[in-house]
């Protein structure tokens, strides 16, 4: 449990603002015995800080600073008692330019498994254990089914409305090795092959046609058929993501490393998975995605990233043989969920501002393993400000979406507890809100 509550954690760059930090237990709060010492402290001054304005208002501190450029600034707070003894506390703030002060930060998966496809357990059951670890958004991704995803939202939309669900699918077009996520589209693009494939092989034998200087011998069949999912998920205003460009199976790399060349330079997908739902003995694959993804923005192809969990199983999972190649350490590598997952900055956690923000470069790949240190893809600036949020922001999020996913759990198991998650509606948002919110 942290021991303070400081609002706003964000504010705007190169304006004054007000720092409220509030003691929530006895053993927190400021001493009426001791000297008092602030420091506002920031990585772009040569100099270790300066004294702000502050005082204590029955008994929260509240602090007035200008907080210069966009980063992260440390409110420093030294209590000096006479016996000699010092009580150092450092809170973090940052301070965002007025195009990412606007948008919020959201936590959400869009690629993972139900029992439906190959997963183990049943969509809800699911849903309730993501919010239970502080997401803020989710879509289910069956193989070839998108109707599990619409169950799932509809059973939790008037339960749980604070917790958002899409429709989502992972599209398998036939002979086609890619994977492919549909997320959010309306309505399902392996259902339009299933209904008429020998359609879709002539609209993709067209789109070979199509296709300039082709060199013979190569396979642009998959590189047409990858392009014809992506266009119908885009006319389903959905976002069409390429997924694990690097998985490897036991023969290599299940796509051939020209028709990934030949995918990426198209680029008619509208993000790419930089970090998926690996295993650790699986590392090289996050590994060459993350390391392709950034040759290609130095070569001025930029695309947006996203990060998934692929996950097909919230308490355990056991690698196969069929679907790894082999077994390796199971009881480590037994859980992919909330190992991987996308940060959004967007004005609202809607499915248009989230996917409009995705494709804006919006969007941050998270790598975090259990047990492990936490690492992040995108943009520097993106980068930054994620440091910041995972560490200041997203664990207290958390505690509030804790208790709402234990109870989903309850009711799923048919226990009423109803009046119990009445009472906590909107207070994810509440926090959200007073983060940002501006105090002066």
């Amino acid at each position: 449990m942290y021991y303070y509550d400081v609002y706003p954690k964000v504010v705007p760059a190169d304006e004054v603002s007000v720092i409220r930090i509030r003691p929530r237990f006895d053993h927190a709060a400021f001493s009426t015995e001791a000297k008092i010492e602030v420091f506002h402290a920031f990585y772009d001054r040569t100099s270790p800080g300066y004294e702000p304005e502050w005082e204590i208002k029955d008994g929260i501190l509240e602090v007035k600073a200008k907080f210069e450029s966009e980063q992260e600034h440390s409110i420093q707070v030294v209590q000096s008692f006479e016996n000699g003894k010092v009580k150092k506390l450092d809170f973090r703030v940052f301070s965002l330019y007025p195009d990412w002060y606007a948008l919020r930060p959201f936590k959400g998966d869009i690629h993972l498994h139900s029992f439906k496809s190959d997963g183990l357990e049943e969509g809800r059951y699911i849903a309730a254990r993501y919010r239970e670890a502080g997401f803020d958004f989710l879509a289910l991704t069956d193989h070839r089914l998108y109707e599990p995803s619409i169950e799932v939202m509809e059973y939790w939309k008037e339960i749980n409305p604070d917790f958002k669900l899409f429709p989502g699918e992972e599209v398998h077009s036939p002979d086609n090795p890619v994977h492919i996520v549909n997320f959010g589209g309306k309505g399902s693009v392996n259902a339009i092959y299933r209904e008429d494939e020998e359609k879709y092989r002539r609209e993709v034998a067209e789109i070979i046609e199509a296709m300039p200087d082709k060199i013979e011998g190569r396979d642009y069949f998959t590189v047409a058929a990858s392009e014809w999912v992506f266009n119908h998920i885009k006319e389903k205003e959905g976002l069409a993501v390429f997924c694990h460009p690097y998985w490897s199976v036991a023969a290599g790399n299940y796509v051939s490393e020209w028709n990934n060349d030949e995918i990426l330079k198209r680029r008619k997908f509208d993000a790419y998975e930089a970090i998926g739902g690996f295993a650790s003995w699986q590392y090289h694959s996050n590994n060459l995605q993350v390391v392709r993804y950034y040759e290609e923005q130095a070569k001025g192809n930029h695309f947006p990233v996203v990060g998934v969990s692929d996950s097909h199983g919230t308490d355990a999972f056991n690698f196969d043989a069929n679907r790894a190649g082999r077994i390796t350490n199971e009881s480590k590598d037994a859980d992919l969920f909330n190992w991987y997952y996308t940060i959004v900055l967007a004005e609202e956690c809607e499915l248009p501002s989230l996917i409009g923000n995705i494709k804006k470069n919006n969007s941050l790949a998270v790598c975090a393993p259990a047990g492990e240190r936490p690492e992040i893809f995108g943009s520097f600036r993106g980068v930054r400000y994620g440091i910041f949020l995972m560490r200041e922001y997203f664990p207290q999020l958390r505690s509030f979406c804790a208790v709402e996913g234990l109870l989903m759990q309850h009711h799923l198991a048919g226990e009423d507890v109803s009046a119990a998650l009445k009472a906590f509606r909107g207070k994810s948002s509440a926090y959200r809100e007073m983060c940002f919110k501006r105090s002066n």
